[in-house]
């Protein structure tokens, strides 16, 4: 793009380019028409400079963030006066990844490690194929075995027809826990284990359709089949458990919107986020008890304030209006997506959380690529990683109007969490993040965590 603006001087008679031809090299397993798609130029566009440079570089993000490429170049060059060539090179990324399982049982890691169970492990091997055909599709199947049973298999095709606009995704499985929490305790869960069998058994299967008209926002329609069993001994420790009955079957319906507009999603310095999610279950055709809609809303937005250093912030909502709710349908902070630095090992149920987090950060080691001469293979060998160090403050507040008598006193007030963390991003979407952080009980803990924190 340099060597363009340096050839080219713009002036009152000579303004504007023509998009001539797009070569593409590099892809030796994904189909042009996927590459081509990203590209925010066509063949036969007229645009001014400053327009080709600047949907060059929202190109470059577009197909990065595709999870497809471990780098992405495209490059100009001018002909023939005012026609320009682009020359797009990629480097595929390892599509196929037989991942040994070898997880928790927990709701997440810091959960799991205050006890360090080991008979709460989960062993298996979860299949990814991922740009499956060469057509981004993903190809999933989880055989899981250990403390809880698990088959699951998904389907997703990004694009069904000639446009490239609509997509489809398949998936279905059951889950067998030998444990299930059936109350809260001072905000904690308590467990109920069936030695001999299983506490619960899911069953689940759903048809979801997505809308994608441009580059950066995504409609997603979802209907899926639950059917959901748990031990009776659960209805007898909590009476309000669940409704009459310990089996339900029930309809799903789920409307979800995304604005993208992040440089690198998995850890994006630059940029916006904005999601909104409906989602009602039960529709009074196979079990008419179950009855329950949620919203949910976000918004991030990532700055850059000066050379190295960043700052993010993050306001997200989840709303429930139904007054009554068995425990096996609620949810609250404590649950994904809702989650707050300084809380990872407390659950607060309610009808409505409302919670906000942000972070500035410093790049100690700015990303930086290198090629690993000692790989012979180009999927492994062009590496990059980055290090920051960050300041981060949390906050949540989670309404419930009903009051509960289980000691739970973390509703209805505001809480929050602050303190130091480090993190570490490199190749193919690694995220590992160590934080110490206090909160308004305080405490003070040390978490690690493997997605970014906003």
């Amino acid at each position: 793009m340099q060597q363009l603006q340096a050839q080219y001087q713009l002036s009152r008679s000579d303004t504007t380019f023509i998009v001539d031809n797009i070569y593409i090299s590099g892809n030796k397993h994904t189909k042009d028409n996927i590459i081509l798609r990203e590209i925010e130029l066509k063949k036969g566009d007229t645009v001014y400079l400053h327009q080709l440079l600047h949907k060059i570089k929202k190109s470059r993000q577009n197909l990065i963030n595709r999870s497809l490429f471990n780098t992405v170049d495209i490059r100009p060059q001018r002909h023939d006066y005012n026609k320009v060539d682009l020359y797009v090179s990629v480097t595929e990324r390892w599509y196929i990844w037989p991942i040994p399982i070898l997880s928790y049982s927990d709701r997440n890691f810091n959960v799991w490690w205050e006890s360090k169970d080991f008979l709460r492990v989960n062993y298996g091997v979860n299949l990814q194929i991922n740009n499956f055909r060469g057509r981004m599709e993903t190809l999933n199947v989880v055989l899981q075995g250990g403390y809880d049973k698990m088959l699951q298999v998904g389907w997703a095709i990004p694009y069904i027809n000639k446009k490239q606009k609509w997509g489809l995704k398949v998936s279905g499985g059951a889950i067998f826990n030998h444990e299930t929490d059936y109350e809260l305790q001072d905000n904690k869960l308590i467990y109920y284990h069936e030695e001999k069998g299983y506490s619960r058994k899911w069953y689940s299967g759903s048809l979801k359709t997505t809308f994608r008209p441009k580059y950066y926002f995504v409609h997603s329609l979802t209907l899926s089949f639950n059917h959901r069993e748990y031990a009776d001994t659960l209805l007898k420790l909590n009476s309000n458990f669940a409704y009459t009955q310990s089996r339900f079957s029930y309809l799903t319906l789920e409307y979800n919107f995304k604005y993208d507009f992040r440089d690198y999603a998995p850890y994006p310095l630059k940029g916006f986020y904005a999601e909104a999610d409906m989602r009602q279950d039960g529709f009074g055709i196979f079990s008419k008890e179950v009855n329950r809609f949620s919203l949910y809303l976000i918004f991030d937005q990532y700055i850059p304030l000066h050379k190295r250093w960043y700052f993010a912030y993050s306001f997200a909502t989840q709303i429930i209006p139904n007054n009554y709710r068995p425990y096996f349908l609620q949810n609250g902070l404590g649950y994904a997506p809702m989650a707050i630095r300084g809380y990872q090992l407390y659950v607060v149920r309610g009808n409505w959380v409302g919670q906000f987090r942000s972070n500035i950060k410093f790049a100690i080691i700015p990303v930086k690529s290198t090629i690993l001469n000692f790989i012979s293979t180009e999927k492994f060998n062009r590496f990059f990683f980055g290090l920051y160090a960050n300041v981060f403050l949390d906050g949540a507040y989670v309404a419930n109007p009903i009051p509960e008598n289980d000691g739970s006193s973390l509703n209805n007030k505001f809480l929050y969490g602050t303190g130091l963390g480090l993190d570490f991003v490199s190749f193919y979407d690694v995220v590992i993040r160590a934080e110490f952080v206090f909160n308004r009980n305080n405490e003070h803990h040390f978490f690690i965590s493997f997605v970014a924190p906003i």
